[in-house]
């Protein structure tokens, strides 16, 4: 496992956080959620390269 420190516009992360928390509950949302939004990117990238 690894710790990151990013930074990220106010306004986007409330909103991320806000939806984290309706979807997975309070407890491990922003870790869940960020784990689930890197994922998701990720497998959009490679759907890109492999067009």
């Amino acid at each position: 496992m690894v710790r990151k420190t990013i930074e990220v516009l106010d306004e986007l992360w409330r909103e991320f956080e806000i939806e984290a928390v309706k979807k997975f509950g309070h407890y491990g949302a922003i870790k869940k959620a960020t784990e689930e939004a890197i994922k998701l990117w990720l497998e959009k990238q490679k759907k890109k390269e492999q067009q």
